[in-house]
């Protein structure tokens, strides 16, 4: 098994609800890999547009899948 540390801006659309946040996130992580842990570090205002916050996380992922 190997561990992979990432790390890495997503873009969250005003139409997830914050109830609903954990369940988006996990499932973007788990299309990069098994998730071992993760953490939201930063959100910010996206500078693009107003419908999308950017969420920095940082995650450990076992057998990372290539793209």
């Amino acid at each position: 098994m190997k561990l992979t540390k990432i790390d890495f801006y997503l873009d969250w659309p005003a139409s997830i609800k914050i109830i609903d946040l954990r369940r988006f996130i996990i499932g973007k992580l788990t299309e990069k890999g098994l998730v071992i842990r993760w953490a939201i570090i930063d959100i910010k205002a996206s500078v693009d547009s107003s419908d999308f916050k950017k969420i920095r996380i940082n995650a450990v992922i076992a057998n990372q899948i290539k793209p």
